[in-house]
């Protein structure tokens, strides 16, 4: 058996700190404590089982938002018979995009396949933001949005190639020029209204009178240019990835919340990836979905502000205590609850 307090340590060095379990063997085997990394694992799938009803919660409250952006990355897992499956497996990430309480949400899956963002999302409807990955596609009752950052990376990977002289000339430095000004844009508008009450309105105003024009002038370019590229070309590449994306971007003129790109969720879903590269692969596929609610419960958790290893602590404590789990109980200890102790928030910086 395990204190809570020993749990939330040991949850803590695996999910935020990226220990693998065998490190951790190692790490309590220096205190003094014998605690083998099979005693571990178990702790690790036993606490992920009692925080389903949080993070089914969590999802809940996902669903019901009106922007939700999201990402995928690979995993190894290793099979039934030991050995490592040449089958890539996905975590996929979804997180709710401007919100005063983001809940940020992994889920795992054996495939890529476009049945899983379109069953997670099941009863959501609002603006989707995500790559230019078709599997989304399948998703229903959504306004797709675009990320100008993976349109952005098209074209620069070939001016960034290209010498002075060369860029004179290059077809791409105009569509890599288009995206600057719209990031240009972005950062003039966020310098001079971030800070206002009425950002989100004043942004879509100022959408509608300039960066419409842009949107409009980039997909006439894009138009005329593929006609003339080579379709395996790296400039054919971009004009057909952008052909693609560039008109539902229109959809981020509707609502002065949506962001010109998916960032917040690849550095959301960072975490995992950094943790990967030092534990390698899950052992099992319950091992994989334990992560997934755990890594769930964290970076919400962070995401709102909390101090992670208190907030583990105080979850397990209060969460034990509750009987039947109902709603109204759970909802008191999600990270985003007026009723976490303030003593558990850091301190926000001026």
């Amino acid at each position: 058996m395990a204190s809570n307090n020993l749990l939330s340590h040991v949850i803590a060095l695996k999910f935020l700190y990226s220990v693998p379990l065998y490190r951790q063997e190692s790490y309590f085997k220096m205190l003094g404590a014998k605690l083998s990394r099979q005693t571990l694992s178990n702790w690790v799938i036993g606490v992920a089982t009692e925080l389903l009803d949080v993070y089914n919660l969590m999802k809940d409250e996902l669903l019901k938002s009106n922007y939700v952006q999201a990402d995928e990355t690979t995993l190894n897992v290793i099979e039934h018979n030991g050995n490592e499956s040449k089958a890539k497996k996905y975590m996929w990430l979804y997180k709710t995009g401007a919100s005063l309480n983001p809940i940020i949400l992994y889920d795992y899956q054996k495939t890529r396949a476009s049945s899983c963002p379109k069953e997670f999302l099941k009863g959501f409807s609002g603006f989707l933001q995500t790559d230019g990955y078709q599997g989304y596609n399948k998703v229903e009752n959504v306004k797709r949005v675009y990320c100008l950052a993976h349109i952005r990376r098209k074209f620069h990977e070939i001016v960034s190639n290209l010498s002075d002289e060369a860029l004179k000339n290059s077809r791409a430095i105009i569509g890599f020029n288009y995206c600057e000004q719209i990031y240009k844009l972005e950062k003039d508008m966020k310098a001079q209204y971030g800070k206002d009450e009425d950002y989100y309105q004043k942004r879509y105003e100022i959408r509608l009178k300039k960066l419409a024009p842009i949107l409009e002038n980039f997909e006439k370019y894009i138009n005329i240019e593929i006609k003339d590229a080579l379709p395996r070309s790296p400039l054919g590449k971009a004009l057909e990835y952008a052909q693609k994306t560039v008109p539902i971007m229109k959809n981020i003129l509707e609502d002065g919340s949506l962001e010109i790109d998916n960032n917040a969720a690849e550095r959301a879903i960072k975490p995992f990836v950094i943790g990967r590269k030092n534990w390698l692969f899950a052992n099992t596929a319950k091992g994989a979905r334990a992560s997934a609610t755990i890594y769930s419960i964290i970076e919400t958790a962070k995401a709102n502000k909390l101090k992670i290893e208190m907030y583990l602590c105080y979850l397990f404590d209060n969460i034990s205590n509750i009987e039947y789990r109902d709603k109204d109980s759970l909802l008191k200890l999600m990270p985003w609850s007026d009723t976490i102790p303030k003593e558990l928030k850091l301190k926000s910086s001026k």
